[in-house]
This record gives structure tokens, sequence and C-alpha cells, in this order.
């Protein structure tokens, strides 16, 4: 009886735990724009881009709160236009971001928001078909905001989440600059593997 019962809260406990994670693969389109704080003589902003991420997710609930914490690992790549007065310059970026999100549940739809940590690998100017690095005119790390909805339908998870910077609030935050971050618009699906 006694290693019935044991086996028994063992099977519970994993049950209870597989309920409450999940993880698996994510993919997005990101529609991006340049903003110009300041006004640019002669600059004038392109129409918004499109780019990409892929990478994963990790859900964790927390039952007693009725929250969940998603931290997501992502390459994501943007690229951005903006004209000199008679060319249009081409900018692209590859990061590493980092989102992790808060969020809770109203009947199917979630609601979430949280930091967006992002860490510049490349960043590139075109203009006429001469490349140049620009990695260096730019901060290697920043930390910004996301923000979204989402439903889960069946394994599959979809979200649409507006990417913002936090350089409105403060210069310097904990090491993170969080200046020189183009606000997206995120639209991500994921399969939960478990």
């Amino acid at each position: 009886m006694k290693k019935f019962l044991i086996m028994g809260l063992m099977l519970f406990t994993v049950y209870s735990v597989s309920a409450q994670v999940n993880f698996g693969p994510r993919v997005a389109v990101t529609s991006t724009k340049i903003s110009l704080k300041d006004n640019a003589t002669a600059v004038k902003e392109g129409d918004g881009d499109f780019g990409y991420q892929f990478g994963a997710f990790l859900r964790v609930k927390v039952p007693v709160v009725g929250i969940y914490v998603q931290p997501e690992l992502l390459f994501s790549n943007s690229s951005a236009t903006l004209n000199d007065g008679t060319d249009d310059v081409d900018f692209s970026f590859n990061r590493i971001d980092v989102p992790v999100m808060v969020g809770g549940k109203i009947g199917p739809l979630r609601i979430n928001a949280g930091p967006s940590f992002r860490f510049l690998t490349s960043a590139e100017s075109d203009l006429n078909g001469v490349t140049t690095d620009v990695k260096n005119n730019y901060k290697d790390s920043t930390v910004g905001y996301q923000a979204g909805l989402g439903i889960d339908l069946l394994k599959f998870v979809f979200d649409l989440k507006y990417e913002g910077s936090l350089d409105s609030f403060a210069e310097e935050n904990q090491g993170f600059n969080v200046d020189q971050r183009m606000n997206q618009w995120v639209l991500a699906v994921g399969f939960k593997l478990f």
C-alpha cells in the first residue's frame, strides 16, 4: 500500500509539472520602421520593412497566482530604410532577442508584457550597392519592452506583440542602454512540444 501511495504521488507530481510547463520552437514576422528623434536635415524616414525571428519559448505557469512567465530566446533580423535626400540607405540588423513576458489568461485570450533584452550581433548599411559595417555606431545591448495578446489553439501558440524603446523613461538601467531601439510589431507562432 505504501509503495502504491508513493507511486501515485510521483505520477501526480510529474503530471502537475508537465501541465504547468510548455516548451517549443517559435517563428515570427516583424514590421519595423526607424523613427527619427531629431529633425535631421534632408533625411526622411522610409517605409516599414519586414524582418523575421526564430528560436524557442518556455512558458511556466504559476498556479497559485494565476499568471505565467514566458522567456524566449530568438535570433532576429530586421531592416529599415532612410532617404538622405537623393538615395535610399538600407540598414540590416542581426540580433539575439530575449523577451521575458509575464501574463495571464482571460478566457482563451492571453495578455502579457515584459522587458525585452537585445544583443546586437551585426549591423550594416547599404548605399548604392556599397555595404558598410555600422555596428560600432550602436550599443551592443539594450533593453526595451514588449506587450501584446495571444491565444493557444491545440498545440499552436499565436501572439501579436508591440515592441518599443524605454528611452523616454531613462538613459541607462542596470547596465543596459535603453535607447537606439527600433519600434516593431511582432506576429509570432509557436508549437508546444510539451
